[in-house]
């Protein structure tokens, strides 16, 4: 199999699966049908079957892009596949799909009758169903049609000929317009734009009388089925033709300590379906590896991991035609446009036959496009990060390892997969597909080919690679540290040849004898897919915490263990989740409002939760959004949004709220855009994602634009209106009256936590979820008095004394809250109010 590794799989060509032969009748996207000698069709992933036992390909007809007869579609595809067990039976003696053993029927006996006899039988037995056109001479012709070109000569020839699209247009119209397109080559012209160019060109017949040209309405609809059609530009495009690699710089990200962090997005684009192919995080001024990008733009992103060290893979018995695969691209030509030098591009390139164009004066492209859509890729992907799938990323000081591995899963399920909210600029066509992945498809299914993926040596030979010594601790690559037990047979040993991709820190490869072996890293890399965020659950105060599962992994039952190391003690005390009696109380409130407004179909109401700071209210959100986000459990590749968070700057006016929604939603809307464009955009974009869940912080900082007349709770009315969500705002009492007047919205007060039983059963609670090895139980509710007293109720005053004692104790090795100790941590507030 690895002498013969095709550019390409297209309708017609042989390949051998199995032991027996088949015809690729079908593409769509990386999915291939493939039809055997009797009729019998099965689907495959292209990338899954080159690596399949068992395949290999016999001869490959070599095709241009686009080329050859088009598919039958429609009914003459319908009546084809009518036609076909009916031929299948002529030429073998049975239907496909007949059960082993069985006998054909005396008078379609192979054995017994002959080809033409058997012709005959068939076309009485039709003959005898009351079916017309089914004389010996067409199932003659049918028969022999079939062997000649397979399931296509089955279609009727004068499917395509007459009532097709344009059948009923003067050619002299469309041959116009196909000129107009092709002087324009480079641009994306407008439909009017073509409308008039065509009107001028044909002026002279017109006004002779001698052709008569559609009304405008007619002219953009019959066009627009063209384009869509590929019967104007449509062979001219398919995946990979060119592909644009260019650079975006993120906004400022800032760090936790001060300061911010500079990164910058370097990105590969395909031009004919807006897929993106890869894009990296750079930061400062090392450049980016040119072989190692064009392998991931090569690669399709869920076969980098597995590519080198895989093989033998056995190949399903049917693939899903709708399953959603990531793009396969191969490109044909790089255009390089603001992107800085690349080391080792052109070389690589250039073994593999693609071709390298500085974009700028080099092809025609539309530029213009591509500078939109690199802003609205910036512009998404730091919405993103900003967005609670960002929290752990941003807490952690932006990490570029952990923003590469958000930016690979975003790119994936939301950019590719994503459902398109407007149709731009190169591909304003309607009933064109609702996201780029399926756009890809489509043009696939269009061009009748798909691309292969590189050969595992070509792969290899695109990562930078270099020999390395394995140590009894493993290997070490670019200074972290990577081991596996299939390495034990060469630890000690001479060096061996190791391959990485540098923006996937969490595995390499390296060849120990004949084949490849991915050898994790030793400290898996903090990469963070968009659906596993950490949760924390509001019931209980250890369920969910990432360093819980740890500690309870060392212990022996569910409970907690003390026992073990202090780091994990202590980053688990640094995040103890403490809820009060009121953050509960919130949440049980909001989860009935979620439950209520999900099965109601008139006004659904909303929630306000006021309080001073320091009272619970944005750990309520939080808490609630994450749990909530975790209880949608969305399938891979879905493009629901189930919450979403915003927290109001300081000085924000109706209009800049509504333009962060947007932002958070990915809607992209006018610069420019007003109040009541920008609340139907949002309303739209949140109605489209399936939001069930709004989160407002920080809301009292919403003021009314100096001049306005519309009070800010019409906005608010508005939304709750329009979007079958829970909106649920939270900010200080005294600072938001504007949503007093709302009809819409129920109001929770929080405040500091009383002296009462409730105090006490919640140290007591605080008190159990304590790691500390010399802790006596109870002390904390013999304290509670005192407790109350230092931090007059507040949960955030509580939270820091007993996550910061318990951090300190740990440290110094005394191991549990005392009086002394608390007096020391809350001594700045006490000793101020004394």
């Amino acid at each position: 199999m690895d002498a013969v590794w095709p550019d390409r799989l297209g309708v017609g060509d042989r390949v051998r699966l199995d032991g027996r032969e088949h015809t690729v009748t079908g593409v769509y996207g990386r999915c291939l049908t493939l039809t055997d000698a009797v009729g019998s069709e099965r689907h495959a992933d292209v990338v899954t079957l080159l690596r399949s036992r068992g395949f290999s390909v016999p001869d490959q007809a070599a095709r241009a892009p686009g080329a050859g007869p088009p598919r039958p579609a429609g009914d003459a595809a319908e009546r084809a596949r009518w036609w076909l067990p009916h031929i299948v039976e002529i030429l073998t003696g049975l239907p496909p799909g007949a059960p082993p053993g069985t006998r054909p029927r005396p008078d379609f006996d192979p054995a017994r009758r002959t080809l033409g006899e058997r012709e005959e039988a068939k076309s009485e037995e039709l003959r005898r169903a009351g079916l017309r056109g089914t004389s010996a001479r067409t199932v003659r012709r049918k028969r022999a049609r079939y062997e000649a070109e397979g399931l296509d000569g089955l279609a009727d020839g004068r499917a395509g000929r007459n009532g097709g699209l344009g059948a009923r247009w003067d050619p002299r119209i469309l041959e116009a317009m196909r000129q107009v397109v092709s002087e324009l080559a480079g641009e994306r012209p407008g439909v009017e734009s073509v409308r008039r160019r065509v009107t001028r060109l044909l002026a002279a017949e017109v006004r002779s009388g001698k052709l008569v040209l559609p009304s405008r309405t007619t002219f953009h609809r019959l066009y627009a089925e063209l384009d869509a059609a590929g019967l104007i530009v449509g062979p001219d495009r398919w995946p990979g033709r060119q592909v644009v690699v260019d650079a975006v710089r993120l906004p400022p990200l800032p760090l936790p300590g001060g300061g911010q962090r500079e990164l910058e997005l370097v990105f590969a684009l395909d031009i004919d379906t807006e897929v993106l192919l890869t894009a990296v995080v750079r930061e400062g001024s090392r450049p980016v590896d040119g072989a190692a990008l064009l392998a991931r733009i090569w690669m399709p992103a869920d076969r980098r991991a597995d590519w080198l060290a895989g093989h033998g893979i056995a190949v399903p018995d049917s693939l899903s035609a709708e399953k959603s695969l990531p793009p396969l691209v191969r490109p044909q030509t790089l255009l390089l446009d603001r992107a800085a030098p690349l080391p080792r591009l052109a070389d690589a390139c250039r073994r593999h036959g693609v071709l390298v164009r500085a974009a700028p004066g080099a092809l025609p492209y539309p530029r213009h496009h591509a500078e939109f859509v690199a802003r609205q890729l910036a512009g998404m992907f730091s919405a993103c990060l900003r967005s609670m799938r960002g929290d752990q990323a941003r807490d952690a000081g932006w990490p570029v390892d952990m923003v590469q591995g958000l930016l690979d899963a975003w790119a994936q399920e939301e950019w590719n997969s994503g459902e398109l909210h407007r149709q731009q600029g190169e591909f304003a066509v309607p009933q064109s597909p609702r996201s780029r992945a399926l756009r890809y498809a489509v043009l696939t299914a269009r061009a009748g080919w798909v691309a292969t993926p590189p050969s595992p040596e070509a792969f290899a030979g695109l990562l930078p690679g270099a020999r390395r010594r394995v140590t009894a601790s493993g290997l070490y690559v670019n200074g972290r540290r990577f081991d596996s037990p299939a390495l034990d047979a060469v630890r000690r040993r001479h060096p061996i040849e190791v391959r990485r991709d540098p923006y996937d820190t969490r595995h390499v490869w390296a060849r120990a004898a004949e084949d490849w072996t991915a050898v994790p890293a030793a400290v898996p890399a903090p990469l963070l897919p968009l659906d596993r965020i950490p949760i924390r659950s509001p019931a209980s105060s250890t369920g969910g915490h990432p360093v819980v599962a740890r500690v309870q992994e060392v212990g022996s039952g569910r409970t907690p263990t003390v026992e073990a190391p202090d780091s994990s003690r202590i980053e688990y005390h640094a995040g103890l989740p403490l809820h009060t009696p009121d953050v509960e109380a919130v949440i049980r409130r909001a989860e009935e409002l979620v439950l209520l407004n999900e099965h109601t179909s008139g006004a659904r109401p909303g929630l306000v939760v006021s309080g001073e700071s320091g009272t619970g209210k944005t750990t309520a959100l939080l808490v609630f959004g994450r749990s909530y986000t975790a209880r949608a459990r969305l399938p891979a590749g879905s493009t629901r949004l189930p919450a979403v968070y915003v927290r109001v700057p300081p000085a924000t006016t109706p209009r800049m709220f509504l333009a962060e929604l947007a932002r958070q939603a990915s809607a992209p809307v006018r610069e420019r855009a007003g109040a009541a464009e920008l609340a139907r955009e949002v309303s739209d974009a949140l109605n489209r994602l399936g939001t069930g869940l709004v989160l407002v912080d920080e809301f009292e900082y919403l003021n009314a634009a100096r001049g306005s007349s519309t009070p800010l709770f019409d906005t608010v009315d508005y939304l709750c209106d329009r979007v079958p969500a829970t909106f649920v705002f939270a900010g200080r009492a005294a600072a938001m009256p504007c949503l007093a007047p709302s009809r819409r919205l129920l109001h929770l007060a929080l405040g500091p936590m009383p002296h009462d039983r409730a105090w006490r059963d919640h140290l007591a609670r605080t008190e159990a979820a304590l790691l500390l090895r010399r802790h006596a139980p109870g002390s904390l509710p013999d304290m509670a008095d005192h407790l109350h007293q230092l931090t007059g109720g507040r949960a955030d005053r509580l939270g820091y004394l007993l996550r910061s004692g318990a951090i300190r104790a740990i440290r110094d090795g005394t191991e549990h809250l005392s009086r002394a100790l608390l007096d020391d941590l809350a001594s700045p507030w006490h000793n101020s109010r004394r």
